[in-house]
């Protein structure tokens, strides 16, 4: 039996709307989610893949607790947190971090790196040990950043580093789980290399599990150990990862498959070759 730090059974998120009374009367329902289940192996990453509204980002928000779903069940280390609250929803989100797709939408341009990396720490109402000071210094020369410049502005910085600032800050209440929601898709593909690098090696570090949700098949497979591929809010196949990109099964994979660019094997070898050496002097 896997040893899994969630599991998800039948989620299923419905959204109703309404009409405007003049051309659209009356209420209709919109099923973003439809009997979606999977586990989380401890210290590993799932990858959810999909084309734009096939509803892993809303799956993202589900197993976050940032929405509830209409029905199913959620069970994060042997607890179900389906229906959290309080204090025990609060106890959830210590544990559960997400790295948004923009970091600059996601990090407040007014406060600076020590104040956003410590806002987790304040909601939760912890003192870290030595400081939080200290421990915003050893965040950011953990995710690579310059200590020193933890009074400067999101603005300041570039793309790549300011994920790095939201990293530093879903570690700031060390978390067991991060959901990563397409935490690289906005970055140049070097820097995207550089981060998935920088995941991998927090993970290897901290003993990490990742939910890592993403539209590109290729940064999937550098980073996921297995893999769900949703459409239409349903997950069409999942398994390990090597099974699902060499041996894939469902016609909607095959055609995701078919759509990565070929590259020259040759060519690709060199670049990994290079990305890696980049990604160790991250």
């Amino acid at each position: 039996m896997t040893d899994a730090i969630l599991t998800a059974r039948h989620l299923t998120k419905q959204f109703t709307t309404r009409g405007d009374g003049a051309f659209i009367a009356g209420t209709s329902t919109f099923t973003a989610v439809d009997d979606v289940s999977f586990e989380v192996p401890r210290g590993r990453t799932l990858g959810i893949v999909g084309e734009s509204g096939s509803g892993k980002s809303t799956t993202a928000r589900i197993v976050a607790k940032l929405i509830d779903a209409t029905s199913g069940t959620l069970e994060f280390d042997g607890v179900d947190v389906t229906q959290a609250r309080g204090r025990a929803l609060a106890a959830f989100r210590s544990n559960v971090q997400v790295v948004f797709q923009d970091p600059f939408s996601s990090l407040n341009p007014r406060h600076t790196v020590e104040k956003i990396i410590t806002a987790p720490l304040d909601y939760q109402g912890i003192s870290p040990a030595g400081g939080k000071r200290a421990l915003v210094r050893e965040l950011l020369e953990r995710v690579g950043l310059n200590p020193d410049h933890a009074q400067r502005y999101p603005a300041q910085f570039s793309g790549g580093q300011a994920q790095r600032i939201g990293i530093a800050r879903a570690l700031a209440v060390s978390p067991k789980l991060v959901i990563c929601d397409e935490a690289v898709s906005a970055l140049d593909v070097s820097v995207q290399a550089k981060v998935i690098n920088l995941l991998n090696s927090l993970q290897a570090e901290l003993g990490l599990s990742y939910v890592f949700i993403a539209h590109d098949l290729a940064v999937v497979r550098q980073i996921a150990d297995t893999v769900a591929v949703m459409s239409r809010g349903r997950i069409v196949e999942q398994g390990d990862r090597d099974a699902i990109f060499e041996r894939p099964q469902h016609d909607y994979t095959k055609a995701l498959l078919a759509a990565v660019p070929k590259i020259d094997p040759e060519w690709e070898l060199r670049r990994a070759r290079m990305l890696a050496e980049e990604g160790a002097g991250a």
